[in-house]
């Protein structure tokens, strides 16, 4: 996952997350960033305030779409 600064155009990091991310759902108070991850059938769980990955969810065959 690419976080990019919308300002300034700019790649800010990379978050490893599963193969293939399809889907992402950002909750409502943008805490929380999900990934569904296709290849690797799990959804990555990203605090947002650290940008790192704080959880993986298996997710059954080829998970491509989350809703919250």
């Amino acid at each position: 996952m690419a976080v990019i600064d919308g300002e300034q155009l700019a790649l800010i990091t990379l978050i490893p997350v599963g193969q293939r991310p399809w889907g992402i759902a950002l909750t409502a108070d943008g805490q929380k960033l999900y990934t569904a991850n296709g290849i690797s059938n799990d959804v990555s769980v990203i605090d947002t305030a650290t940008n790192k990955v704080t959880g993986t969810i298996k997710a059954g065959d080829g998970p491509w779409g989350v809703a919250l």
